[in-house]
């Protein structure tokens, strides 16, 4: 491309890349001010709330990561999307290379819960929606935390854990946190793996928002195999038993992301 026309694309993707984030603001105090108020009147039960809130919040992100493509923002694909659809009670792990991932992840999946840090569970704009939707607050009870994520399993949610806790720092190993197996051991669910790449890298962890790569930026998520945790649950201590499947889900993430 000649050199103007892609500067001028790339300050267009600054443009849009702050509508984008205007758009989420204003999307989350939406859903929590006026459509979730609703599904607390019209449904009863705090099960089928919940699946309601969170169908609506896999069709809101749906069309969000949708309008950033139509604007020209990023482009994305999902490469085994029906494995994420078919899933039901399995602890799904990625790594997280970016802002956005989450919003994917949660795009793609049906009847999902994830953990959400204090800050967003407090968030004016996204406090309702993480609510409604009967996501896994992380208040600092690491006990309580394991106990949720294992319940929601159990009862036949999907639960997104990112286990290296936050965004990867560029040019730094990723180093796994335990919780999310010691969770799948205790509800005996499955684990699958997925893996997300964006090229050219945006929204890294340190990097501002509006320093946006010279290319469009694309999203891939790759649905891989599930790990059944039968394999580790023997007769290892669930210690040992989750640094296993620690040490596995590292190694097949590193394989794939390399391939």
């Amino acid at each position: 491309m000649w050199a103007p026309l892609r500067k001028l694309e790339q300050g267009g993707r600054v443009v849009t890349t702050g509508i984008s984030f205007v758009l989420f603001g204003i999307g989350g105090l939406a859903l929590a001010l006026a459509v979730f108020p609703l599904i607390n009147i019209g449904f009863h039960a705090r099960d089928l709330r919940q699946r309601v809130a969170q169908l609506i919040v896999q069709r809101t992100w749906r069309l969000y990561i949708r309008i950033m493509w139509l604007m020209g923002t990023l482009s994305y694909e999902c490469i085994g999307e029906d494995r994420l659809k078919s899933d039901h009670g399995v602890m799904v792990v990625a790594n997280h290379p970016s802002l956005l991932d989450i919003v994917f992840m949660m795009a793609f999946m049906q009847r999902t819960k994830c953990v959400v840090k204090a800050g967003v569970w407090n968030n004016p704009f996204m406090a309702g929606v993480v609510r409604a939707a009967g996501y896994i607050p992380n208040l600092g009870d690491p006990e309580r935390l394991l106990e949720d994520c294992a319940k929601a399993l159990r009862e036949g949610n999907n639960v997104v854990i990112f286990p290296e806790g936050s965004r990867t720092v560029p040019g730094q190993p990723r180093v796994m946190q335990r919780g999310f197996a010691y969770a799948a051991l205790k509800a005996g669910a499955p684990v699958r793996l997925v893996t997300i790449t964006c090229v050219p890298p945006n929204l890294q962890k340190g990097v501002p928002w509006y320093r946006v790569p010279v290319t469009k930026p694309h999203w891939t998520l790759t649905v891989h195999d599930r790990i059944e945790v039968f394999e580790f649950a023997g007769q290892d201590p669930q210690p040992v038993a989750a640094r296993r499947l620690v040490t596995r889900v590292d190694e097949l993430m590193e394989e794939k992301l390399r391939a």
